[in-house]
């Protein structure tokens, strides 16, 4: 090995170190600092006393791998244009992507994440592919969410029905030919059109065949997801059936999307948010709304499944990745 080749490996096992640290410093902030989540598995301890509860709640747990193969499965159909990855690496990449969403705003920097495990293929182009996976589950969750904000209103139910057709409609038509980004270039000034133009591109790589498969599978996703959050309100006793319990998850969840937050505060966002709508909806059917708390517990569980957990083993995970490659594999 020469010296340039053990500088690298030097710095690629200095930044995956330093990675792990900051990441493991950030979990513990956001879980037991910040959140107190401790208190969370006392109300757990607290209101659960039979059997089913637990059962339910192990179950909402044991959709997670599902949920995460689910969108591997779907990372790995964006890749196709860029590189053929195998499920094993894709699975891996989900892994890994959480725990870098840790670092940034509403968990931005997931992509990092994942480009990281290519071997040869173009990263930029990668990180292009994200904006058709975000889109496909974009119009997932405001569709749904936008469907259950029409349960809540009281007036001008049909002009809202038909402003929700129309975004939606809207929604699908730029998703469906997603090619048209290409030409957001044509923007800029020439210089950079020329340095751009094959990243673009790739946005035309996509027959509309595959573009349904990955809407298809984010839609699938979304309705896995939410029925955790359903499994885990139902083991707190809340009674709710599963539509009633779907219409105020979804408008949560179109909540939570435009809501900006910084990683140490999601919980108690997403917490709030939860606690508002769903005491709206308890008001509006004749439930106790001081079951609000309940499902503030549930929100957490749901972030602790599905987030920190995976973060976690992602964290352990940064080994597969690659930071510092040869310029004649790029």
């Amino acid at each position: 090995m020469n010296y340039k080749a053990k500088i690298i490996k030097i710095a690629e096992v200095t930044v995956k170190l330093l990675i792990v640290l900051l990441g493991f410093f950030i979990i513990y902030k956001k879980l037991f600092v910040n959140q107190k989540i401790t208190d969370v598995f006392h109300e757990v301890i607290n209101c659960f006393s039979t059997n089913r509860q637990y059962f339910l709640m192990l179950l909402a747990f044991l959709l997670v791998p599902l949920n995460l193969f689910m969108e591997s499965i779907k990372w790995k159909l964006q890749l196709k244009p860029i590189e053929n990855l195998n499920n094993w690496k894709s699975f891996i990449s989900i892994f890994t992507g959480i725990s870098a969403g840790m670092f940034f705003p509403n968990r931005m920097g997931n992509f990092l994440g994942r480009i990281f495990i290519l071997e040869k293929g173009d990263r930029i182009k990668a990180s292009l592919t994200t904006i058709v996976g975000g889109m496909a589950q974009m119009i997932a969750t405001v569709s749904s969410g936008l469907i259950a904000y029409l349960f809540f209103i009281e007036k001008h139910i049909i002009l809202n029905s038909l402003c929700v057709c129309i975004i939606i409609f809207v929604m699908s038509l730029i998703y469906f030919n997603i090619h048209i980004l290409r030409h957001v270039m044509f923007f800029f000034p020439k210089r950079i059109i020329i340095k751009t133009e094959e990243y673009f591109e790739t946005f035309a790589s996509y027959s509309k065949n595959e573009l349904l498969k990955i809407l298809l599978i984010s839609f699938a996703r979304y309705f896995l997801y939410t029925f955790q959050f359903v499994l885990l309100i139902w083991s707190f006793n809340i009674p709710l059936t599963y539509f009633d319990a779907m219409i105020p998850i979804a408008f949560t969840y179109l909540l939570m999307m435009v809501i900006p937050f910084i990683t140490i505060t999601e919980i108690a966002i997403r917490g709030s948010v939860s606690i508002m709508v769903f005491e709206k909806w308890f008001i509006m059917n004749n439930i106790n709304t001081s079951m609000g708390m309940m499902v503030f517990i549930a929100s957490s569980l749901l972030w602790i499944f599905n987030i920190a957990i995976p973060a976690v083993i992602g964290l352990f995970l940064t080994y597969h990745l690659n930071f510092f490659r040869n310029k004649n594999e790029l």
